[in-house]
């Protein structure tokens, strides 16, 4: 379902549809990632983000990742959707930061930015840089979706549909 779907049928369930731009969080993760690394992740970017950091309409990371143990205890009983992101799509997104080793596995030099703004959709602003846990086991950005922005068709939506998620 997309993005922008979600969204509209929140009227129906009684909740008010968000009138502003969404943050959709882009997620990098290596095996050895836990949720509480994902969480100091998510504190760390809140601060870089003050009065806009409320919630976050969805979780982006690299296809095969979407049930990465630690995300989803990361996320527990939220219900942001989780979308799996194709490598293709992230190749074109304009990142900040350009980490060689990502960039020849990957095509891209982050993989926590180009989820987030490929997710987010073609009219998304960075707007957190990758940000790396201090063990290195994951990263994370924050990208702004405009809504009605359309995202790609090969993004698949996994597990949750709700639209906004709590603070933890």
């Amino acid at each position: 379902m997309e993005l922008a779907a979600v969204t509209a049928l929140l009227p129906q369930a009684g909740i008010a549809a968000p009138v502003h731009a969404c943050l959709v969080v882009g997620v990098g993760l290596r095996a050895q990632a836990t949720p509480a690394a994902l969480q100091a992740l998510w504190l760390r970017a809140q601060a870089l983000l003050p009065g806009q950091a409320d919630c976050f309409c969805a979780v982006a990371v690299l296809q095969g990742k979407a049930t990465h143990p630690a995300l989803a205890d990361w996320l527990g009983l939220a219900s942001a959707p989780v979308l799996a992101v194709p490598v293709e799509p992230m190749r074109h997104q304009p990142v900040a930061t350009q980490s060689p080793r990502l960039q020849a596995r990957y095509g891209t030099g982050s993989v926590a930015e180009a989820a987030a703004l490929a997710a987010a959709g073609p009219h998304a602003q960075l707007l957190v840089p990758r940000l790396v846990a201090e063990d290195g086991s994951a990263t994370l950005a924050v990208a702004r979706l405009w809504h009605g922005a359309a995202r790609a068709p090969s993004i698949v939506v996994w597990q949750r549909q709700a639209l906004a998620v709590p603070l933890h």
